[in-house]
């Protein structure tokens, strides 16, 4: 403990350097804890809005249905999506399963024909997993049971469409437009549809081409009471994993994808951020280490007849060394703590004021500035930053113990 306090008064004699370098400390500290949390803030954001846009955690098929041709590869029976759905959505990790009737064909509306991506759902589960693509005009689709034998043609007859494509269509709310695809049996089938509602995903290409309809007009479409694909929503994203494995072993002849599978730009997109983080990251920590190693060798070199002394009444040149070295965790502790309550006042702020970004490449609409504060990434920062510091004083002071101790008491 005497060293340690030794250690202080030593970081303390020279009070204006001191402070310059915990400064520079502080600030590698703060700007890696506030890029660390843009970047993790990033990454939530990219998976969660993923996930939740429509994609869910994981999607079920028929085998080879995940190709261009999935919506020509048929799909499960009512009852064996029935039984796939109550076996699924009673492991307790699951929050929901919903069916989805995929296909492709055109949206006519007057001499205006236009091809079209769209999709048949349950609208009473799929606002629950589709929470990023909001209705900006009229409403949503009808709270109908696919099930039921009681709805209307007004119910059943009706579609939601992107906001691009309803321009282009030159439709709004209340308009009909005509929706024509190929049948199960690779016939051609064409109903006509009521647009209820329009809404904006924020990516101009899905925007331009989306139709959603309810599960039993998409039947009526492909001429078929099948549906394929199944949707399942978790509770958590990292149970992820474990379910895709326990379905895996628990049912055979079924294909399925993970949303990271089905959206491998994710991956892309957490390659590049984490190589530009580490490049930033070590330069930071360059720019410290030079810091601390400047402050350390002038201080060093004004003590060299100090330490000199202290060797010749009998101190190891490893405790004098440990005493620089303590200097130097000193002022990392410091700066790092200094850092990092800067960093937590920034990043309470900003969330508070929820700043607006612009909309990145690929998307229309912007988003809120978000910063996470992720304890792992402080934490391990922080130390970064104190064994940068330590070695940053220790490797001058053993350099400097080399001499012969008469040399160093002599030296002015």
């Amino acid at each position: 403990m005497k060293w340690l306090k030794l250690s202080w008064l030593n970081v303390l004699r020279n009070t204006r350097r001191s402070i310059i370098a915990v400064s520079i400390i502080a600030f590698g500290s703060f700007s890696l804890i506030i890029a660390s949390g843009y970047v993790l803030a990033s990454f939530e954001g990219l998976r969660e809005s993923t996930i939740q846009g429509g994609l869910g955690h994981l999607q079920l098929a028929q085998p080879g249905a995940f190709t261009d041709k999935e919506i020509d590869q048929g799909g499960f029976t009512p009852q064996k999506k029935l039984q796939l759905q109550r076996d699924i959505e009673a492991m307790p990790e699951v929050r929901l399963t919903t069916e989805r009737i995929l296909f492709e064909g055109l949206a006519s509306s007057g001499d205006i024909t236009i091809a079209v991506i769209g999709k048949g759902v349950n609208i009473n589960k799929e606002r629950k997993i589709t929470l990023f693509t909001p209705i900006i005009e009229g409403g949503n689709l009808p709270n109908i049971d696919p099930n039921s034998k009681t709805e209307t043609a007004e119910q059943i007859y009706t579609a939601v469409i992107g906001e691009i494509l309803a321009r282009d269509l030159k439709v709004n709310v209340g308009d009909s437009i005509t929706l024509l695809a190929t049948t199960s049996y690779q016939g051609i089938n064409a109903i006509d549809v009521t647009v209820v509602g329009i809404n904006r995903s924020g990516i101009p290409e899905y925007d331009q081409r989306s139709v959603m309809i309810p599960v039993s007009a998409a039947k009526i479409l492909r001429d078929s009471d099948t549906v394929n694909r199944l949707v399942i929503s978790l509770r958590s994203t990292a149970d992820t994993g474990l379910i895709s494995s326990r379905i895996q072993s628990s049912f055979v002849n079924i294909e399925q994808k993970t949303w990271l599978e089905l959206f491998p730009f994710y991956s892309n997109v957490v390659s590049l951020y984490k190589n530009i983080f580490g490049v930033m990251g070590s330069v930071i920590l360059l720019v410290v280490l030079m810091s601390v190693n400047n402050t350390m060798v002038m201080a060093i070199m004004e003590r060299v007849a100090e330490s000199g002394t202290l060797r010749a009444y009998g101190f190891t040149s490893r405790r004098i060394s440990g005493l620089f070295a303590s200097e130097g965790m000193i002022m990392g502790l410091c700066g790092a703590l200094l850092g990092t309550v800067l960093a937590a006042l920034v990043i309470i702020f900003i969330n508070v004021s929820m700043f607006e970004m612009p909309p990145p490449p690929g998307r229309s609409i912007g988003y809120p500035l978000v910063l996470n504060w992720n304890i792992y990434a402080v934490t391990l920062i922080s130390l970064a930053m104190i064994i940068s510091c330590t070695a940053a004083a220790w490797l001058p002071a053993r350099k400097m113990l080399k001499k012969n101790i008469i040399d160093a008491i002599n030296h002015h």
